[in-house]
């Protein structure tokens, strides 16, 4: 039987950095790299990591928002996360569409709409949570190819920037307005 993606993470968890650390450290350094190009020194006021795991992208939210949240369904890797980042605002990612409704100038998420069973509700959920005028940063990686992450990505957001970093598609979204 195949072990869920909560109970994996929570399993690695004392080993993620280990295993991939680097690979997500040199992820978040491109992402820097590609809003300081797109924004400037611009912070956002309000801003998600969502699947933040141990907290290595947590480094790039705090570069861009005022008020920093983050959450993860492994609670191993959050544990991780709040010890080395103390002042972020945990939330759990269940409820976070009644909870947090049009809260959001900012989402992030760095390799990990891959790992759901739905990416198109996850999405779904992002466009609850994100305030009309905010963005996504979204990274995932390539090996279903861009054909199959382009129309899900455009269902409720438009691309505002492409890019393709080593093993991720990277891009930054807006939400598309309701008619």
């Amino acid at each position: 039987m195949l072990m869920d993606t909560k109970t994996w993470y929570n399993t690695i968890a004392p080993s993620y950095e280990e295993l991939y650390g680097e690979e997500q450290f040199r992820k978040v350094i491109f992402i820097k790299d590609l809003y300081r190009r797109l924004f400037g020194n611009y912070k956002f006021k309000r801003g998600l990591d969502f699947g933040c795991g141990t907290g290595i992208s947590i480094e790039l939210l705090l570069e861009i928002v005022e008020e920093p949240y983050a959450c993860d369904i492994s609670e191993k890797l959050l544990n991780i996360a709040k010890h080395k980042y103390p002042n972020v605002n945990y939330i759990k990612c269940e409820g976070l569409a009644n909870e947090f409704r049009d809260f959001f100038d900012v989402i992030i998420s760095i390799t990990v709409l891959q790992d759901v069973e739905n990416p198109l509700g996850v999405l779904y959920l992002f466009k609850q949570i994100l305030q009309d005028h905010g963005i996504v940063i979204l990274s995932v990686l390539k090996k279903k190819g861009i054909s199959y992450w382009k129309p899900i990505v455009k269902e409720y957001f438009n691309i505002l920037w492409f890019d393709e970093e080593d093993k991720d598609f990277v891009f930054f979204l807006s939400k598309k307005k309701e008619l």
